[in-house]
Parts: C-alpha cells; sequence; structure tokens
C-alpha cells in the first residue's frame, strides 16, 4: 500500500531542490563576509555565465534605471550593494532552476507573470510605505510567494492536476483543493521550502502566510503589502481608476498598509511597464520583448 504524501515526506525526497545550487551558496558566503571584495565575488559568479548574464540583464533593465550600463558584477556590488545583489541572485538562480520548466497544469509564462508582477509591486509599495528599507527584500519575497505551486506541479504533477480539476469543476479555490486533495497546501510548501534552503525568515513568513496575513507570526506588515500586491497584480494594463477602487473594495485591510490609492495607482502603471523586462532578464521568459516598440 502506497505511503500517504506528506509534507515531511515532500521535503525529504532526493531532488535538486533539495538545496540552492552551489554557486548561490558561494556566493551568499562571500556576500556575507565583509573581508570580501567585489571583484573577488564578482570572479565567483562569473564561474557560471548563465548565471552572470542573467543578473547583468537585471541590473541594467529598466526595473533600477541607471544612465549607464554596468558591464561587470564587481561593478554591479559596488554600485547596487551586497543586500541589493543578494535579493537580485535569489531571483536569478530561480529563473535558472525552474525557468524552463514545462507541466501540464498550468502555462509557466503566466505563472511567472504574476509572480514577478506581485514582486515588482511589493518592491513599488514598500518603497513609498515605512517599510521602505525592506523593499528589496520584499521583491524577492513577491517572486518567492507561490515558489509552492511550482514545487508541487514538478513533484507531485498527478495530484498536482486532480487540484486544478477540483477548481475548475466546484466552487473551490486553489487552497481549498490543495487542503482537501493533501492535506497541506502550496504556502506550507513554499515556506517549508524556502526555510531548508537558509533563506531569511521573513521570505519564509511571506511565502507562509500571504494569502492571510493576520497568521504570520512575523513580518505581518511585510505580509500584509505582498498580500495587497498579489491581489492586485491581476488587474490588468491600461488600468482605469473604477477598475482600482474595485478591485480594492474587494481587499479587506489594505488601508492597513498606510498607503493610499494614488501611490497603489502609481506602482500599477510602473509594474506594468517593467514585468516583460524583468521576466526576460530572469530567464523567465525564452523570447526578449521589445518594450519600446511602436
Amino acid at each position: 500500500m502506497q505511503q500517504p504524501i506528506t509534507l515531511q515526506s515532500l521535503l525529504q525526497q532526493d531532488s535538486e531542490l533539495s538545496s540552492l545550487p552551489e554557486i548561490f551558496i558561494r556566493v551568499s558566503e562571500l556576500l556575507d563576509d565583509e573581508d570580501s571584495s567585489a571583484p573577488q565575488i564578482g570572479r565567483v559568479v562569473e564561474t557560471d555565465p548563465s548565471l552572470s548574464s542573467r543578473i547583468l540583464k537585471m541590473v541594467n533593465s529598466a526595473f533600477y534605471g541607471f544612465p549607464h550600463e554596468i558591464a561587470s558584477i564587481s561593478q554591479a556590488i559596488s554600485i547596487l550593494g551586497r543586500d541589493r545583489i543578494r535579493q537580485i541572485l535569489i531571483g536569478a538562480v530561480l529563473g535558472g532552476i525552474f525557468g524552463n520548466m514545462k507541466n501540464k497544469v498550468f502555462f509557466m509564462e503566466d505563472y511567472w507573470y504574476q509572480s514577478v508582477k506581485t514582486a515588482i509591486l511589493s518592491r513599488l509599495l514598500g518603497k513609498q510605505s515605512h517599510l521602505e528599507q525592506h523593499s528589496e527584500v520584499l521583491f524577492t519575497a513577491g517572486l518567492l510567494h507561490q515558489i509552492g505551486r511550482l514545487i508541487l506541479v514538478q513533484k507531485l504533477p498527478e495530484q498536482s492536476m486532480e487540484i486544478q480539476l477540483l477548481v475548475e469543476s466546484t466552487e473551490e479555490n486553489v487552497l481549498q483543493a490543495e487542503q482537501c486533495i493533501l492535506g497541506f497546501t502550496h504556502c506550507d510548501v513554499g515556506a517549508a521550502f524556502i526555510k531548508m534552503w537558509g533563506l531569511p525568515d521573513i521570505l519564509v513568513q511571506i511565502a507562509g502566510h500571504y494569502s492571510d496575513p493576520s497568521k504570520a507570526s512575523s513580518f505581518e506588515e511585510e505580509t500584509r503589502l505582498v498580500y495587497l500586491a498579489n491581489r492586485i497584480s491581476f488587474l490588468l494594463a491600461p488600468l482605469a481608476v473604477e477598475e482600482l477602487e474595485f478591485a480594492l473594495d474587494d481587499i479587506p485591510d489594505w488601508q492597513q498598509t498606510g498607503l493610499d490609492q494614488d501611490q497603489i495607482m502609481e506602482s500599477c502603471l510602473v509594474a506594468d511597464e517593467q514585468v516583460y523586462q524583468v521576466m526576460e532578464s530572469l530567464g523567465m521568459v525564452q523570447l526578449k520583448i521589445e518594450l519600446d516598440e511602436d
């Protein structure tokens, strides 16, 4: 008789997801070491040409908007600082692990569009709030907030299809369907894997509780902001004021973020301009999309 799947058994499966790539660990250790230099870190990153390319594409994108091209990883570290580089590194590594993953449950580009837009919105909203000092890590938190869904479709493809069919045939949402079929949710999975990877607790809390920020044991304000970003990420450009008002009416306690409607609208407009370029920079779409075409 086949043993039932548990969250613990999922974590213990031998797979490439058990730990982040060695290059990430080596670079993270150097970023933590105050005695390491930017050229030293750059040389390690550049041993992985694909990772190096994704990082440089990201730092030279409109997302950061530097007036001159940044030509090397060491220059990027000197200009952006170690904390920003760490967040870009996480995104670039994710793009390498999951960027080309295929599944039969949902379209990967749709998944990345929503995750990247949530990430950009989280950063923009954070910069306009009293959480400005966390704006870079909020980008990473937005990028990772539904990583449990990707892990489930990769490790449990048949059950993931059952979950999708249940959602389509009933009034259950994804979380309810996951709980019904698996006994745990993608939020549980995402938080558990992020913790196993040794990433900061703020990322664990947000991935685990973005759908219900009041349950976060810490970083509740940050979790609430990513929850807001997630909910408005589905609004499509060109966005009308009335559409945003209608969406916010359906989002409980959004005012607790301290943001006003004008700030949220501004963030939505900027996110729509940046989302595809960030996806391309991080390796989450295969074809470059020119945003400045007539």
